[in-house]
């Protein structure tokens, strides 16, 4: 039976490097509400959403998840689908539509609530590049939490957050940019806590894949080798294990059929090179294994919802990055 060895051998890391490269956040929008208890809004958001307890503390209910979760000052939680989630003073308190308060008071930064404790958040909505193939946000769970008090956070969430603040305070020249360069940073920086903390322990799902040695190999070769034509069979071979087996083994830790998650791979792999630079459909084609462009053509429509040309031209015409305050 397969053991968590695994999870201490090179590929690992390489395999957290290879996800954790190909996040790139395309654009934000930053919001700085104070709320004066009692208070309570509902937030929902077809885009990656965080927020950041810059003073006091606050609850946060997302829908799916049974347990509330309690932020304190310094805290940092995404909520990595945009699902429906609120966030209020006390567990009881009345909400009211997030984005309703923004329009009715014209601009990011307001004040809510009643005449008790304070609380006030940096809220930001992020949205992520080639979010449909990405492997990464596919394997998120809805919540990532990162206390301000935990070891490790303490060496950079609180350097980080403050960061924020002072650029959206700044009137400078490319504050906007550089938010979202710092919102990069403390996304990949929560993830990469998501991994510490549940790699050693995770039981199903596809960290418990990565624990897995020869499931976790098999997903270090498609990341590390998009371009290669890799098959069940073939898969198989390099693990020393039948095909029958591997593919059950793997659909059963990752969720997906082998195939499938090598699929979704390739076009994410494209889909990046068809953002970065000019190259011929027929090179990148050729590159994410191929054989003809129609091939090509064919997957990327089906995964992303529009032709690579499209996409080319979607990425030309995507607006800068805003900040609402």
């Amino acid at each position: 039976m397969a053991t968590s060895e695994g999870a201490r051998e090179p590929w690992r890391n390489a395999l957290f490097d290879s996800l954790l490269r190909g996040i790139r956040i395309q654009s934000t929008v930053f919001f700085r509400p104070e709320f004066r208890a009692p208070w309570g809004v509902n937030i929902a958001r077809d885009c990656g959403v965080f927020h950041i307890v810059h003073q006091g503390s606050c609850w946060l209910q997302v829908k799916g998840v049974d347990e509330p979760v309690e932020l304190s000052e310094g805290d940092f939680t995404v909520i990595t689908h945009g699902t429906p989630h609120v966030m209020r003073d006390q567990l009881s308190s009345p909400t009211e539509n997030f984005f309703e308060l923004v329009k009715r008071n014209g601009n990011g930064s307001f004040s809510f609530g009643g005449e008790g404790a304070v609380t006030r958040l940096v809220c930001g909505g992020m949205t992520f590049e080639n979010r449909a193939s990405n492997p990464l946000l596919a394997i998120l769970p809805p919540v990532l939490h990162v206390r301000r008090t935990e070891p490790d956070a303490k060496r950079w969430l609180g350097h980080t957050t403050e960061h924020v603040v002072s650029e959206l305070d700044s009137p400078g020249a490319g504050a906007a940019e550089v938010v979202t360069r710092l919102a990069d940073i403390l996304f990949i920086r929560a993830v990469r806590t998501y991994f510490d903390r549940n790699i050693e322990t995770a039981s199903s799902g596809w960290l418990a894949a990565v624990r897995d040695v020869q499931i976790g190999r098999a997903l270090a070769m498609l990341h590390s080798q998009p371009q290669q034509s890799w098959t069940v069979p073939t898969l198989a071979r390099q693990l020393a294990m039948s095909r029958s087996a591997f593919a059950a083994r793997f659909t059963e830790l990752v969720g997906e059929p082998p195939l499938r998650y090598f699929t979704r791979l390739r076009i994410n792999a494209a889909a990046a090179r068809l953002r970065s630079g000019n190259e011929k459909l027929s090179v990148i084609a050729a590159a994410a294994g191929y054989e003809s462009v129609a091939a090509f053509v064919r997957s990327f429509r089906r995964h992303i919802g529009m032709t690579p040309g499209d996409y080319r031209h979607f990425r030309d015409r995507c607006p800068p990055p805003s900040v609402g305050v």
